[in-house]
């Protein structure tokens, strides 16, 4: 049946999350299957008005839905695009060193990461654009197809980069949403994990200790145009070198 809400509702978030995220979210609401088809082609149809026989949800609830699939959609895709693709070798450029050995990755939006010994960055970008910037910290010489099994990080000391564009403000609105979101991401996939925040010289974040199925330690950083997207095998001295040596420039002074 052919939802008026539901119409509406399509018309304005179309064109901003796919729509099976939609799909996705609606029937968390309680929009069966039907129903959502049917709003869908008169959503993509535009009509100027809609059959009004059924009962809208109250704004409140809609609003909601927006926001979660504001956040989930950020939140989900991170880490997607590269389990499906085989990185790039040639794609090293951000790697610097300087006479004294010490060595960092500038980011292609002016961030910097500082790296331990011995260590290179390996880029790859997941869209046309290159507004999300993936990044794999290791060791020199480390073969690219272990970058594919998340197993293998803890082993080989492989630390994993995202880099996208944020809908969370940096300051402690977004931190909170953020935090909220992050949460939901874990409890929706029944994983037992330790949130805390913390902060990166200037920017504020928050870390995860995921402790089962599958361990492992991953960090949020709202930069300020950018959501930082850390994760690795375990909470080490790499880790901890990689991850609170960021810097953003748009964010000092």
């Amino acid at each position: 049946m052919l939802r008026p809400d539901v119409v509406e509702y399509l018309k304005d978030h179309l064109k901003s999350f796919p729509v099976e995220t939609l799909r996705k979210q609606l029937a968390d609401e309680g929009i069966s299957d039907a129903d959502f088809s049917d709003s869908l082609a008169a959503a993509l149809r535009a009509p100027t008005t809609v059959r009004t026989g059924a009962k809208p949800k109250a704004k409140t609830s809609m609003a909601a839905i927006a926001f979660l699939c504001i956040g989930v959609a950020i939140i989900v895709s991170i880490g997607m695009y590269a389990l499906s693709q085989k990185p790039k070798l040639s794609s090293t450029e951000g790697n610097t060193e300087n006479p004294s050995g010490e060595s960092a990755f500038i980011g292609h939006a002016g961030w910097v990461v500082r790296l331990p010994k011995d260590y290179v960055g390996v880029s790859d970008f997941a869209d046309s654009s290159k507004r999300h910037q993936i990044i794999y910290f290791c060791k020199k010489g480390t073969d690219p197809t272990n970058f594919l099994n998340e197993g293998l990080f803890g082993q080989l000391g492989i630390v994993k980069l995202e880099v996208l564009p944020t809908q969370f403000p940096n300051n402690p609105t977004g931190l909170a949403n953020l935090s909220r979101m992050a949460a939901g991401k874990y409890k929706n996939a029944g994983e037992k994990f330790a949130m805390k925040n913390m902060q990166v010289a200037t920017l504020p974040g928050v870390s995860v200790t995921v402790l089962a199925p599958f361990p492992r330690a991953e960090a949020f950083v709202l930069g300020q145009d950018q959501m930082f997207f850390f994760s690795a095998g375990q909470e080490d001295d790499i880790w901890r070198d990689i991850v609170l040596s960021l810097r953003d420039a748009h964010t000092e002074n």
